[in-house]
């Protein structure tokens, strides 16, 4: 898996153009009804490689692979959960006016690690010890200002949920089978003068 990974980014990288690095920072917490006590947020982290970004054409599309921290805190704030992992964008359109970006990008994440699980998560959800290795799908629409032909920074939104994990167990409300976790967030981004 990793040679296949590593053989895809060399080819992005000799094939592309233009290559742009992004980083985001925003709030992550369950965005549907739960039975967590008192659930919160905490920081949402996302680094991304992108490659054939053209932000000069008024339509535009890329793809990015990057490495993401998501989750949620519950009790007070007291007990922090952090799932960990890699993603890729392989169809992300965007619409540049008057250097205003808008962007949407569907992903397909891969949970590699999962921090600050306690008894009283393994308790709300089936198989939940065992999240590392999950796969995950999500969405990310950014809105922003192209500032000069090298930095964009903008409002971005990101929530993803699991195709596997995160159901809740018989004994609670099972009306609603999966979680979305996401939130709001800054996002800047560098195109290399590649």
């Amino acid at each position: 898996m990793q040679r296949i990974i590593l053989a895809f980014l060399l080819f992005c990288v000799v094939q592309a153009n233009a290559i742009y690095v992004s980083t985001s920072i925003g709030d992550s917490r369950l965005q549907t009804d739960n039975n967590i006590y008192k659930p919160g947020g905490v920081i949402h982290w996302a680094l991304e490689a992108g490659f054939f970004n053209e932000p000069e054409n008024l339509i535009d599309y890329k793809l990015a692979v990057g490495i993401d921290r998501s989750g949620y805190s519950h009790s007070d704030g007291d007990e922090s959960v952090s799932l960990w992992e890699l993603y890729f964008k392989p169809m992300v359109w965007s619409v540049t006016f008057h250097n205003v970006m808008f962007e949407v990008a569907p992903f397909l994440g891969w949970m590699f690690t999962a921090s600050g699980i306690t008894d009283y998560d393994d308790q709300l959800f089936y198989g939940y010890s065992s999240i590392k290795y999950q796969i995950n799908l999500g969405y990310e629409y950014r809105l922003g200002y192209q500032i000069n032909e090298s930095f964009f920074v903008g409002l971005t939104a990101n929530y993803r949920t699991n195709m596997y994990g995160f159901h809740h167990t018989e004994k609670y409300d099972a009306s609603n089978d999966d979680f979305i976790i996401g939130g709001w967030g800054l996002n800047f981004q560098y195109n290399l003068p590649w």
